[in-house]
């Protein structure tokens, strides 16, 4: 396919109001600058996005598209690729959870991008939840109480070491490219709120943690086989979707695109 039959077969489907479109027609190793300006577009409005027929897509080639859009991150705790710090491979995951890619790094993502190179037959998908509409829904009480907090991240999770070293970010970010507000705190990382008392930090956090992932917020991307699944950290958290029979390989290879500085109020 040309670069102009790109363009004219292009098709997005808006997957639900709260968030999310399914994409076809581009070849990622047949872009311009216009497809990845579009593809830029598309994350703004959506959020995340399905990127459908990619299976003929090498490892070189999914760091390729990524380091279009920045320097990659090596998340150092996680198995990766042959060869390749900066490409993961994930397996079978079992369990729900709710996260911002690497939020205990002071520099975080902003483009995650994850292929599919085997699938269950039914299941597995990626949950996402809408960031700048759970902060919208906020009182405007809620707001003025936590747009000038701050909070402290770590990865424990992978190394308990980096209890030693946490990171703090504001629990309101402002995207840097359209200006909207979202919450910016997840149940993996996000350890306290600096300013409060351990109990106070607690009761706020495991509001903020509830109605972040709230059902209206939500949407879910689905894989076949070559899908590139998309999302802006800064805009959504998102979680493996663990309902598919474990007798069945899922096997996904993944690049994650920092941002050019760390999250700002």
């Amino acid at each position: 396919m040309s670069i102009a039959e790109q363009h004219d077969q292009i098709s997005v489907k808006p997957l639900t109001g709260a968030g999310g479109a399914a994409v076809w027609g581009f070849d990622i190793n047949k872009m311009d600058n216009s497809d990845y300006e579009q593809i830029n577009d598309l994350m703004l409005q959506y959020g995340a996005i399905a990127l459908h027929g990619q299976a003929h897509v090498t490892v070189e080639d999914l760091r390729a598209f990524g380091m279009h859009y920045g320097e990659l991150d090596i998340h150092g705790f996680s198995p990766s690729a042959t060869g390749f710090d900066d490409v993961m491979e994930i397996g079978q995951l079992r369990s729900e959870s709710w996260h911002s890619d690497v939020s205990w790094k002071k520099l975080t993502p902003k483009y995650s991008m994850l292929l599919a190179r085997k699938v269950p037959s039914l299941g597995g998908a990626t949950l996402y939840a809408n960031q700048h509409r759970a902060y919208e829904d906020l009182s405007d009480t809620m707001k003025a109480f936590v747009d000038p907090l701050f909070a402290i991240h770590d990865g424990r999770q992978f190394d308990h070491e980096q209890i030693e070293h946490p990171v703090t970010h504001p629990v309101v970010i402002t995207h840097p490219e359209t200006g909207k507000k979202a919450l910016y705190v997840n149940r993996n990382f996000t350890q306290s709120i600096v300013g409060l008392d351990k109990d106070e930090s607690k009761a706020i956090l495991e509001y903020l943690y509830k109605h972040t992932t709230r059902a209206f917020y939500q949407f879910r991307i689905d894989y076949e086989v070559g899908t590139i699944a998309i999302w802006d950290n800064r805009s959504v958290l998102h979680s493996p979707c663990p309902d598919y029979d474990t007798s069945e390989e899922r096997r996904m290879q993944r690049v994650t695109v920092l941002c050019e500085a760390s999250p700002i109020q």
